[in-house]
């Protein structure tokens, strides 16, 4: 967590200048997903569940002697759950995971691809690094064996840890500037982050997440 906060301003003070200062809030909805087909002996089935987001951003930044090139950067706090049920084994027996989850990050979003619109409506395309703060789950760990019956597990006990540490992803958005003032401006807004790595240390390690956000952002232009 430290890393990314320190990080994230380095890159706003020491390399850049001519910024516009964003506080951003709003709700996601997280759906955790692969992309394993249900078939032989593997099967996943996933809960949605609803969350909320903090966020500041940074948009507007170029980069010092490179004065073409506008770039965007965000520090988030995320928290996001759902609900997963994942089995796989042999013909000999299995195992399963089901579990609820409910757990907090914290971001470095960077945007190199950003438009205009109309000088209203504002694109955004980038990644985003994450790192986890709170590790919360709750279910059970499953397994058979042929001739030798089933045996379950709380994932508490199991595991000290069950989420994974770091993240990564790719994110877009989408947001439409009201102008208040001359300096001033509100951004209804929408964005939509795709996790590439797996959300978990244990099993179902190919499970990632996609999460979809709804937010208000107010903007102060710095000249």
């Amino acid at each position: 967590m430290r890393q990314i906060i320190i990080a994230f301003i380095l890159l706003v003070n020491n390399y850049c200048f001519s910024q516009d200062i964003e506080l951003i809030g709003g709700v996601n909805k997280n759906n955790f997903y692969d992309f394993r087909r249900n078939e032989g002996h593997y099967n996943s089935s996933y809960i949605s569940d609803f969350g909320y987001t903090f966020r500041i951003g940074v948009e507007n930044v170029k980069l010092k002697k490179i004065d073409n090139l506008n770039l965007r950067f965000t520090l988030s706090y995320d928290k996001y759950g759902g609900g997963i049920k994942v089995s796989d084994g042999g013909n000999g027996g299995g195992y399963s995971t089901t579990a609820n989850i409910n757990k907090s990050i914290i971001s470095l979003g960077v945007f190199p691809l950003n438009f205009k619109v109309k000088n209203k409506i504002d694109l955004n395309f980038g990644i985003e690094f994450s790192r986890l703060m709170i590790d919360g789950f709750e279910g059970e760990y499953n397994y058979w064996l042929m001739n030798w019956g089933s045996s379950y597990e709380n994932l508490n006990e199991k595991y000290d840890r069950f989420n994974a540490r770091n993240y990564f992803g790719i994110r877009g958005r989408i947001a439409y500037d009201l102008n208040i003032t001359e300096n001033l401006i509100l951004s209804p807004q929408y964005s939509y982050y795709l996790g590439l790595g797996s959300e978990f240390e244990e099993f179902p390690r190919t499970t990632s997440s996609m999460r979809q956000y709804l937010s208000l952002g107010i903007q102060r232009k710095i000249k």
